[in-house]
């Protein structure tokens, strides 16, 4: 059996998530006041000195500190039945089912949030190793529990819940530098749609 390891925003989706999760969980009242207090990090990413992570860390905390956990996860549930199917990049749809067909392993490994992961990989019978909310009496701290599931972290993740010796190899699938750690477990590299081939 091998493993196959997908990345989900811009390789199973054609594009980002959890941008289109804020908007949809989110009242106008308080995109618009989040997003004041997150410009000053947006501006920092977009001239570079920012990466993705400290952007999510710092919207979650400006997005959902405080948010009913039911509410939010009801939100998380209906968006990835309503939303996210038009979301879905069909060809890496495709290779999922491949994997599937032959009994492989297959897991989400992403940056984006659990309330919606959760329930299309439970649909699609995939393993998920994401980014976890914190919960206090009833409600989101803003806080991502162990922290952001991007770069080493990915993969310091993957090879905490996975022994891969037990697989007969190992394939991923991602599109960003974000995804270069767990790229490098792979046997079998596919980046932004096209595999890598390594040298030997």
């Amino acid at each position: 059996m091998n493993l196959a390891l997908f990345d989900f925003d811009n390789t199973i989706t054609h594009s980002d998530s959890f941008s289109h999760f804020l908007k949809y969980s989110l009242s106008y009242r308080k995109q618009l006041f989040g997003g004041l207090s997150v410009a000053p990090w947006l501006i920092g990413f977009r001239l570079g000195y920012v990466n993705d992570q400290q952007i999510r860390i710092r919207l979650c905390r400006a997005a959902f500190k405080n948010y009913p956990s039911i509410m939010l996860e009801q939100q998380g549930q209906q968006f990835s039945k309503t939303i996210l199917p038009n979301l879905m990049n069909e060809h890496t749809l495709q290779q999922i089912a491949n994997h599937q067909q032959k009994g492989d392993q297959v897991v989400v490994v992403s940056s984006s949030l659990d309330v919606y992961l959760s329930h299309w990989c439970q649909q699609q019978r995939i393993d998920l190793i994401c980014n976890q909310l914190e919960v206090r009496e009833g409600s989101y701290t803003g806080e991502l529990e162990h922290g952001d599931c991007g770069y080493m972290e990915k993969a310091k993740r993957i090879q905490q819940k996975y022994a891969l010796s037990d697989f007969d190899a190992v394939y991923a699938y991602g599109d960003s530098p974000n995804d270069h750690a767990m790229l490098a477990l792979a046997d079998h590299k596919f980046y932004q749609g096209q595999e890598i081939k390594v040298s030997n």
